[in-house]
């Protein structure tokens, strides 16, 4: 008897993981649902974010290659920062396209000519989302640019424009991260390193984050990003932190900005479902 009942807790517990991916697999495709739903008028850069998500959540190249079309056409207007390349870039990418020859737009040389001494653009969201298009793309990452974003992070993780001396954000930490892993640069590297554990440290007690970090109130991009960061240096996510992002999906598929205020539902719900998924950046 005692033997069957450690084969039976062994066996609960092996399938509890296997249950809650199970639950954010179908979390991940109800957020792909409400996105078909809602994203089809969107600005272009939400069109991209939104493709992303899609695919993330299983959506075939196929069923995406009508909001591709779409984004193609509204991309070249948008797509004038390195980061904007870089958004529509990893959404082509991400739909089965090549982003060199998007609706006869290169958005990779778009990415590349706003390159400047190891710098995309002027945001850490340029630079980690110019290295994110590169990589969908198949393309090489300037060792230049990994060695200025390493160079960029403030006392813990990445400031908003890069610099030593700006506020660490969660979402800008979070995002170089996965850019950096993208790149190539392996989770074990001391910045690197530092940065994840930064993330950890900026939960609240519900185990959310907020873009200010400080333990404040859970946002629903911040969360899913930390949760992506995590993944990328190869860390399983906090419970609580898994718990806190399903907390803020709502019954229709979309997910609110935070529990107090829905916000952009549109921004958190494209953030979620890649996280829901279980995926990171570049999604292909």
């Amino acid at each position: 008897m005692r033997r069957a009942a450690i084969a039976v807790a062994a066996c609960l517990a092996l399938a509890a993981p296997a249950a809650a991916a199970t639950g954010d697999a179908a979390r991940a495709d109800r957020a792909a649902a409400w996105l078909a739903r809602q994203a089809g008028g969107a600005p272009a850069g939400q069109q991209a974010d939104a493709i992303v998500a899609m695919r993330a959540a299983g959506r075939t190249t196929a069923s995406l290659r009508p909001r591709l079309r779409t984004l193609a056409a509204a991309a070249p207007s948008y797509a004038r920062t390195a980061g904007g390349a870089g958004k529509v870039a990893l959404a082509a990418a991400a739909a089965g396209a090549d982003p060199s020859r998007l609706g006869g737009v290169d958005y990779v040389a778009r990415i590349r000519a706003r390159y400047a001494s190891g710098r995309y653009g002027a945001t850490a969201f340029d630079q980690a989302l110019s290295i994110l298009g590169l990589r969908a793309a198949g393309r090489p990452v300037p060792r230049a640019a990994v060695r200025a974003t390493l160079a960029g992070r403030g006392a813990g993780g990445w400031s908003f424009d890069l610099s030593r001396g700006g506020r660490d954000s969660v979402d800008a930490t979070a995002l170089v991260v996965e850019a950096l892993r993208a790149a190539g640069v392996p989770p074990g590297e001391p910045g690197l390193a530092a940065a994840g554990r930064w993330i950890l440290t900026q939960r609240n007690t519900d185990g959310g984050l907020a873009s200010a970090g400080g333990g404040r109130a859970t946002e629903a991009n911040s969360t899913a990003g930390a949760i992506r960061a995590l993944r990328a240096l190869g860390r399983r996510p906090p419970a609580a932190t898994l718990a806190a992002l399903r907390s803020l999906q709502e019954r229709d598929g979309g997910v609110r900005f935070a529990a107090a205020a829905a916000g952009s539902r549109l921004l958190a719900t494209n953030d979620a479902a890649v996280a829901f998924a279980g995926k990171v950046l570049p999604v292909r």
